[in-house]
Parts: C-alpha cells; sequence; structure tokens
C-alpha cells in the first residue's frame, strides 16, 4: 500500500464516519418526532431508536478501529520514505564530486560538501544563488546564453566552465548536467550538476 492510498483509505473512513453519524442523527430526529403521546408508543418507539443508537454505535467502532489501523499503517510507511530521504540526502551530501540541484534558470537549490569545499564557502551559503555568480565575470554571459540551450535538452557532458573561488585566481571546471524530469504540477523540473576540476588547478 503507497502512502497516498492509505491516505485516500483514511479519508474515505473518515468520511465514512461522517455520513453514519448523519445518518444516525436525522433517523433519531425522524422516530422522535413521531412519538405519539401514547405511553406504550412511545416506549416502542424509544426502543427502536435505542436500538439504532447502539447499532450504528458498534458500526462507528469498527469504522473508528478501521481508521486507527490504516493511519498505524500510514505512519509506518511515512517513516520509511523520511529514513530513504534522509539515506539519499546523506549520499548526496558526501559525495565526493562537487555536485549542485538547480531550477532550469540555474538557481542552487542544494549543494554539497564538496562543492562548498571548491569553492571555498559553506555549502549552505551557495543555496539561492544564480550558479552564474561563481563564475568569472568574463564567462557569464556565454553561460547564460549556452544555458538555455542546455535546459532545452536532455543535459550536456564535459560543458568547460571557468569558476572563481574565495581568495585565488579562477580554475577551469568541466560540468555535467543533467535534466531532472518535473516532479509536480507547477514544477518545470531540476537540473542535476557534477563539476569535476581540472587536476592541474586542483
Amino acid at each position: 500500500m503507497t502512502i497516498p492510498s492509505a491516505v485516500e483509505q483514511s479519508v474515505d473512513t473518515i468520511g465514512a464516519i461522517a455520513r453514519c453519524r448523519y445518518l444516525v442523527l436525522k433517523r433519531a430526529d425522524e422516530l422522535l418526532g413521531e412519538i405519539p403521546e401514547a405511553v406504550d408508543d412511545r416506549t416502542d418507539r424509544l426502543s427502536g431508536v435505542s436500538g439504532l443508537l447502539m447499532t450504528s454505535l458498534e458500526e462507528l467502532k469498527v469504522a473508528e478501529e478501521e481508521l486507527r489501523a490504516q493511519n498505524t499503517v500510514l505512519e509506518s510507511q511515512r517513516a520509511a520514505v523520511d529514513d530513504r530521504l534522509r539515506h539519499y540526502r546523506q549520499l548526496f551530501l558526501y559525495l565526493p564530486t562537487p555536485a549542485f540541484i538547480t531550477d532550469v534558470y540555474a538557481t542552487i537549490r542544494e549543494a554539497n560538501l564538496a562543492a562548498g569545499s571548491l569553492f571555498r564557502r559553506e555549502a549552505a551559503h551557495l543555496e539561492r544563488k544564480p550558479l552564474a555568480t561563481l563564475l568569472a565575470n568574463e564567462y557569464r554571459e556565454e553561460f547564460r546564453r549556452q544555458l538555455g540551450r542546455v535546459t532545452a535538452g536532455d543535459g550536456v557532458r564535459d560543458w568547460r566552465l571557468v569558476a572563481k573561488r574565495v581568495g585565488d585566481v579562477p580554475i577551469e571546471v568541466h560540468a555535467t548536467v543533467a535534466r531532472i524530469p518535473a516532479m509536480g504540477p507547477t514544477e518545470t523540473g531540476l537540473m542535476y550538476w557534477l563539476l569535476t576540476p581540472r587536476a592541474s588547478d586542483d
């Protein structure tokens, strides 16, 4: 069972409980409204209402137990997904090759530790910055021209870039860029960047 299906089942169960309660109250109101003045008839009607309420309460109890079971499954699945996300986050963070995840406009969403080391900054400080600002000034315009072509396709291999880093001369890096498909209705897709510095510069 996937998490969406568990959520849908929980919603269905909640809806069933709400409908059941509504019907119980509606039917009880109808029966009580029909009670005549005669004591015997009134007793019969009240017995009918009592039986209906007991049956409905049992159904609600079963529905509640099913909802609790579904929520337990959902919590277990959510914990498994969270563990998996942490696992892949750690793999990305400690990848020995400098790596970025950007949007299609090359604004950095995530940077790993090796990227921070390459540019001599904290990895977190690189996030939300345009990748172009990490390049030598004279190469930025050409980078922006080429970016549209790269993002329009599936990516590129061995894209030569000249990066700058704090307190040092610019270094040449070669970028491998892959397009990550859109993962939501408003998502335009992401770009995965691996940067390889020239051995003589690193």
